[in-house]
């Protein structure tokens, strides 16, 4: 016991690592960013970026699992990676091996659909699917991501045939659905808005409970009666699973810290990121129903792992 407290009172004794599992430019990346100047002044050691997109997030996650747990290896990733395990295979389990530390925040996304289709809401969407089908290409940046699961809610309850087209994050995707080689795409707001605003893509509903504030004029997916398809997608940082609850302890007062910034603060409003902080053991209790319920959706979808 002595020596644990000893440990604990040490840490962190060197540069902490913060496994990214997105690409450069992405929402993961964006929220990842914005906090670690002020984290890094919290702990007293340097909070470094480390890239690694692909394989639907769990490049990253398999990185810290298999790394030391001295709370000098982390994991930022999206909620749903508690998912992901149904959808792909692994050797791992993100509940079992992986310790929720904090959350960021969550971003705004928008529906989006290459500039010449000519729908402009999502009934129409479903309609112009309905009459052309196997015509509509969609953007999936990782199967079990909220970009995959709502398009496939929307496949199963219409019965329209819409085609998943993979991406190593949305930065990529949004290159062919710019170019018109895609026709459907979940992004960020953060990430599409420049492209709406110049008309290069077409928003046709707003992820969230509320409208984006930058779009006052698009409705949400709920608005048009689509709401019960919605998927959170909140910015989690994990840690492997024997870290020391004294650490996991400091690292969500610290990143709660840190969010609070009035410098993170505004780095997140620039990244249309809404600022969500939990307790760890509350954010834990979250994570748990929220994979026993994207467990079920995935079952009832018959979305198999490949």
């Amino acid at each position: 016991m002595p020596l644990a407290g000893a440990h604990a009172q040490t840490w962190p004794s060197k540069p902490i690592r913060l496994v990214v599992s997105g690409p450069a430019g992405g929402i993961i990346d964006i929220g990842g960013r914005a906090i670690v100047d002020p984290l890094s002044k919290a702990l007293g050691q340097p909070v470094l970026i480390d890239l690694r997109p692909g394989g639907n997030g769990l490049i990253a996650a398999q990185i810290v699992i298999d790394g030391p747990a001295d709370g000098h290896s982390l994991l930022l990733t999206v909620s749903e990676v508690v998912s992901f395990q149904y959808m792909v295979k692994v050797s791992f389990d993100v509940i079992r091996d992986l310790t929720p530390v904090a959350s960021i925040g969550e971003g705004s996304a928008v529906i989006c659909v290459a500039k010449s289709l000519p729908v402009s809401t999502l009934q129409e969407l479903v309609d112009h699917a309905q009459r052309h089908p196997g015509k509509i290409n969609y953007l999936n940046p990782a199967n079990g991501t909220r970009q995959h699961l709502v398009v496939e809610q929307i496949k199963s309850r219409f019965g329209v045939d819409m085609t998943s087209i993979p991406y190593r994050g949305l930065p990529p995707g949004l290159v062919d659905l710019l170019a018109e080689r895609i026709e459907l795409g979940i992004i960020s707001t953060s990430i599409v808005l420049p492209y709406i605003m110049t008309g290069a893509v077409k928003p046709i509903a707003a992820l969230g409970s509320t409208r984006i504030v930058k779009l006052p004029s698009l409705p949400t997916m709920t608005e048009q009666g689509f709401g019960e398809m919605e998927i959170a997608s909140v910015l989690t940082i994990f840690a492997p699973r024997r870290v020391q609850s004294s650490i996991v302890e400091r690292l969500n007062t610290s990143v709660t810290t840190a969010v609070e910034t009035p410098d993170a603060r505004a780095r997140l409003a620039a990244g249309d990121i809404e600022p969500i902080t939990m307790k760890s053991d509350r954010l834990a209790a979250w994570l748990l129903a929220e994979r026993d319920r994207l467990h079920g959706l995935i079952t009832r979808l018959g979305l198999t792992s490949s």
